[in-house]
């Protein structure tokens, strides 16, 4: 459920709003409990680890017994019906087609339940949304011998971000000025630098066209983690 969490990352999109890759994938129908509910897009196409997946969601006053109900007779009728907990979340989740279908529910700061329902493509022959065109475009290099643990690609209706992470064993100072330097030499530009925390956490703001990245180090006892974000246009 890793993957899910990280979904967290996508800020909430407009129901109306289109996403050209997503409209080419016949995803899962989503039923919701009552037809008076506002479902929004938490994000209507993130591409994460290679896996693309829809995230909606809607909100509720009080509790979410009877959401909870819905979905449990819903997904129930599905292959591979499983009924969790993490954290404190329920989560249910069935295979549909190629597709895992997975409902959380999530209490929010206002007071209100979230309910947000994910569909992942993860059996069969996954599509590859993410052309090389993109993956070049979009690359920041990085300290050789550093570990991806997570790549996600988001779409908006024109735009597309780019957020990685990645961790290492370098120092944060060291991790800032290679980073930096391979951005200068393919042409971006330094928009601000600033290092906080006596040293141990750094953001750099780069720019280069239409695009523009936010790098942040920091220094987790160990080593060093790096989230690189790079928004630019989707041509």
């Amino acid at each position: 459920m890793a993957w899910l969490l990280l979904t967290a990352l996508a800020a909430a999109m407009p129901l109306a709003a289109r996403a050209a890759p997503a409209s080419a994938i016949a995803w899962p129908a989503i039923l919701f409990p009552e037809k008076n509910l506002s479902p929004y897009w938490v994000a209507e196409l993130i591409v994460q680890n290679k896996i693309p997946m829809q995230i909606q969601a809607f909100d509720v006053d009080g509790d979410t017994r009877k959401a909870q109900r819905f979905y449990q007779e819903w997904l129930g009728g599905k292959a591979d019906f499983s009924e969790t907990t993490l954290d404190g979340i329920p989560i249910l989740g069935a295979r549909d087609g190629n597709f895992r279908i997975t409902v959380e529910f999530r209490p929010l700061p206002s007071g209100k339940q979230q309910v947000r329902i994910s569909s992942a493509w993860l059996h069969g022959a996954v599509p590859q949304l993410v052309s090389d065109q993109l993956q070049r475009r979009s690359h920041l290099a990085v300290p050789i011998g550093s570990d991806e643990f997570s790549d996600t690609f988001s779409f908006d209706a024109d735009r597309v971000n780019r957020t990685s992470v990645w961790g290492n064993t370098l120092s944060v100072e060291a991790n800032e000025l290679y980073i930096r330097e391979q951005a200068l030499v393919v042409g971006w530009t330094v928009l601000s630098r600033k290092t906080i925390k006596g040293g141990t956490r750094a953001q750099v703001v780069l720019r280069r066209g239409g695009q523009e990245a936010v790098i942040a180090i920091a220094h987790n006892g160990v080593g060093c983690s790096i989230v690189i974000s790079n928004t630019l246009p989707q041509a």
